[in-house]
This record gives C-alpha cells, sequence and structure tokens, in this order.
C-alpha cells in the first residue's frame, strides 16, 4: 500500500505578506522546511498548513492547476512560489481535500498567549487537525437568514463568507442551504462549513462583517456567543423555483423558524428539490 505524504503551504518572514511556497514532500514537512533553510533565504520558511494524502503528488498538481486556472500567480515558471495569501492557499487546499477520501488537513498558525489587546511577541503554535469527513457523513441543512438584521446576500455576495453562531452539531463539511426571509422569503445560498465549534472570532476577523449588522449593538451582543462555524459560498441563485410557495409543494410544512436536518427521512423530497435546482 501506497505510503501517504503531504502537500504544504510555507511562509517565510523574509517575503511579503501574500507570498508562500507550496510544494510536496513524501517526509514530514517539519523536516522538508529544515531542508530549504539554507542561504538562498535569509529566514527559515514556516509552516502554515500541510494536507496529508496517499495522492500528494497528484493533489499537489490539482492545487498548481486551481490556482493557475484562474490566476497569473506563479512568481516565476517552474517554481513552487506563488503570489498569493496563505489565507487563500488554505481555502483551496480545503476545496481539493473534498475530492479525496483520506485527507487530513493541520493548520498551524500563531495565537497570543495574553490575548489579541496585549502587546507581546510571545506566541505559541496550535495545530487543528481536521479529517475530510466520508460522503456518507456529510450531511445537509438549511438555516434561515433575517436581513432586517443582518445583510446575509450583500456579505456573502462580497466577501464569500460569513461566521455564524452554532447552535447545532454541524461539522466540517456539511452543507447548508440558506433561506433569507421576507421580503425574499426563499432559499438564497448554498454553503460548506468551513470549520465547526470554533471560538468567538477576533474583531480583526469579523471586520469585515460588521457593517453588514443593520443594528450596529447586534455585533457586540453576538461576542457573548462562544461557539461558532465558518461558512464558505459555494453558489448562490435568485429563482421563484426556491421560493416559500414552492418549498411547501415540495415536502416543507412551515417557514423554516430554526434549523432544518435535510439529511433527515422526512425531507428526501424537499432535498432533492431543491439540490435539483442549485
Amino acid at each position: 500500500m501506497k505510503e501517504p505524504g503531504y502537500v504544504y503551504i510555507l511562509t517565510n518572514p523574509s517575503f511579503k505578506e501574500d507570498w508562500v511556497k507550496i510544494g510536496k514532500s513524501s517526509r514530514p514537512v517539519d523536516i522538508r522546511s529544515k531542508e530549504l533553510d539554507n542561504t538562498a533565504v535569509p529566514l527559515p520558511f514556516e509552516i502554515y498548513a500541510t494536507l496529508k494524502t496517499v495522492k500528494y503528488s497528484e493533489a499537489e498538481k490539482l492545487i498548481h492547476r486551481y490556482i493557475e486556472r484562474f490566476t497569473n500567480l506563479r512568481i516565476r515558471n517552474n517554481r513552487e512560489f506563488f503570489n498569493v495569501s496563505p489565507e487563500e492557499a488554505l481555502e483551496i487546499f480545503k476545496e481539493v481535500a473534498l475530492l479525496l477520501d483520506d485527507a487530513v488537513i493541520e493548520e498551524t498558525y500563531k495565537v497570543s498567549l495574553f490575548g489579541d489587546n496585549v502587546n507581546t511577541d510571545k506566541k505559541h503554535h496550535k495545530t487543528i487537525s481536521t479529517k475530510t469527513p466520508s460522503r456518507e457523513d456529510i450531511k445537509k441543512w438549511m438555516i434561515p437568514a433575517n436581513p432586517k438584521y443582518f445583510d446575509i446576500a450583500g456579505c456573502l455576495n462580497k466577501h464569500r463568507c460569513v461566521y455564524w453562531r452554532q447552535h447545532f452539531n454541524f461539522q466540517t463539511g456539511d452543507i447548508i442551504y440558506i433561506y433569507v426571509a421576507s421580503p425574499d422569503s426563499a432559499v438564497r445560498f448554498k454553503c460548506i462549513v468551513d470549520g465547526h465549534d470554533l471560538p468567538h472570532p477576533c474583531d480583526k476577523e469579523l471586520a469585515f462583517e460588521v457593517e453588514y449588522y443593520v443594528n450596529p449593538s447586534d455585533y457586540e451582543n453576538s461576542k457573548q456567543h462562544n461557539r461558532w462555524m465558518k461558512l464558505r459560498l459555494l453558489s448562490s441563485i435568485n429563482s421563484d423555483e426556491l421560493s416559500m410557495v414552492h418549498l411547501l409543494e415540495n415536502g416543507m410544512n412551515k417557514a423554516p423558524q430554526g434549523c432544518l436536518n435535510l439529511s433527515h427521512s422526512s425531507f428526501t423530497k424537499l432535498l432533492k428539490y431543491i439540490e435539483s435546482i442549485f
């Protein structure tokens, strides 16, 4: 049986903030990053994230192709350096991981020991491992959004992601359909859970969302909630076929007041209908 290897995102303090090295290795990435620490670069590389899979060679090629299909971000031909932020590179890693049965992503990032408001250089690294769920494990949900309180359409259309207060056991990889209340009264967005059971994001991470709160005090009140998930937009639709009238005709009982587990057998017809439109 083929042994797993790694595709990695490396950053370097001597590089621009939006420069990364994306390569592969059959050995642990910390060994590879030390090998790259030579006279060609003034400072050591830092591991931002890794993707572990037996198909690491194929995954690396797919990630490189994914970047180059939509951009011209390779800094030099035939080199593994890209003019893309590590956060954007990680999003691509997550999309590719969904295509693999055995993918495990590890994110390594710096967290202040004393909180975000303290000026200190003392940092430690925290590693999160997320195994991409098998297709059988992925659940599909519907959640309501009220534009009277938060402009979900404006946020997703511009930023392609949103942090959401989590009240149910959503898991990374689950699919979320967002029903937008009146005046839309329709399903408008299909998202994927990019992270679950997260602590409250820091103000820096949530800064882009503030303008979409109709009442700014609602943003401040949201900080009291300590369980969050991150949703990434997969697609949006503006069709009357997903309005409340058609949803009621295809298995919905009433306008959703809370979360609906569309994977439950009682919503088989409804889910099939929604998926036929998206």
